[in-house]
């Protein structure tokens, strides 16, 4: 049995939290993956999929940043935010290499291999999926609502959230996930960020197929969204069962959270940790990954 060291851990998400998750772990090498999300329409990334049909390239550029053990001259290029009058303005260096390798019909998951050699990251790090996809969500009231940020800005209840078009991961994300120790949903936007990954279908059956222990790291804060909605802890443990996804066996609550004891968490297995950073309200790294590793080892 392999050390909580030597542990293969796949982790699931998007945007900082994903980044953060794992910046946590990035010493963990070769036995660490990520799977991120790709429907994002915000941002440089937003823009380049108005003008092509592409994956969002942002939050894996983002992870890329976070998974380099010390700044280059390659990360600090492929960070690199134009600062322009005209249609550069704001553009990230990275998402434009990302996507020139896309257009001469590099598969994304083949064009972050490239990013990770230039990087020299011996980490994992695959798109959810090489296939564009949109964010969809049908709200209780009957509407539905297309694209992520339409979606985080209404005020209206998610009944249940979907892709469109289906898409299927490729074969290294299912074969990450067979062969994990642990499956680790990071925190951030639950429905955007952490939610798109598990509702690839070949995805979603792969994590409930796995005997591997699945993980959720709760948010510092309660979420709020669109008209000062928000979307309770029990709402997103709803999402997950309309989405067919299985009850996580283990939940990282920051201590600095209150909580609310209803039926559906009292029957978790729920353990508090002090996970707050210092000054940017993101979860600590050094922090997390101690939560983590004490939770792993306690499961063997």
């Amino acid at each position: 049995m392999p050390s909580v060291e030597e542990k293969k851990l796949v982790c699931i998400g998007g945007g900082h939290g994903l980044g953060r998750l794992l910046e946590s772990f990035k010493n963990q090498g070769k036995y660490l993956t990520g799977i991120v999300a790709t429907t994002d329409e915000g941002g440089s990334t937003g823009r380049l999929r108005e003008e092509a049909d592409t994956i969002a390239w942002g939050d894996l550029r983002n992870c890329l940043a976070h998974l380099c053990s010390v700044p280059t001259k390659g990360q600090l290029l492929f960070d690199y935010r134009f600062k322009t009058q005209g249609d550069l303005n704001d553009h990230s260096l990275g998402n434009l290499i990302l996507f020139a390798l896309d257009q001469l019909s590099v598969r994304p998951t083949d064009a972050i291999q490239v990013m990770r050699d230039m990087l020299r990251i011996e980490s994992h790090l695959f798109p959810m999926s090489d296939s564009p996809t949109t964010l969809m969500a049908d709200t209780r009231g009957g509407d539905t609502l297309v694209g992520e940020i339409v979606i985080d800005d209404s005020n209206e209840d998610i009944e249940r959230l979907y892709l469109q078009p289906e898409v299927n991961a490729e074969a290294e994300v299912i074969t990450a996930i067979q062969n994990a120790d642990a499956l680790i949903l990071s925190a951030g936007s639950f429905m955007t960020s952490i939610m798109p990954s598990l509702l690839v279908n070949n995805v979603a059956s792969a994590i409930n197929d796995s005997e591997a222990p699945l993980l959720l790291v709760a948010n510092l804060t309660e979420e709020f969204l669109g008209g000062s909605r928000r979307l309770t802890f029990e709402q997103q443990l709803y999402l997950l069962q309309k989405s067919g996804i299985r009850s996580p066996d283990h939940i990282l609550w920051p201590e600095s959270r209150a909580l609310i004891n209803t039926g559906d968490i009292s029957s978790l297995s729920l353990q508090k940790f002090d996970l707050k950073g210092e000054d940017d309200g993101l979860h600590d790294p050094e922090r997390l990954k101690q939560a983590i590793l004490l939770l792993l080892r306690s499961a063997n």
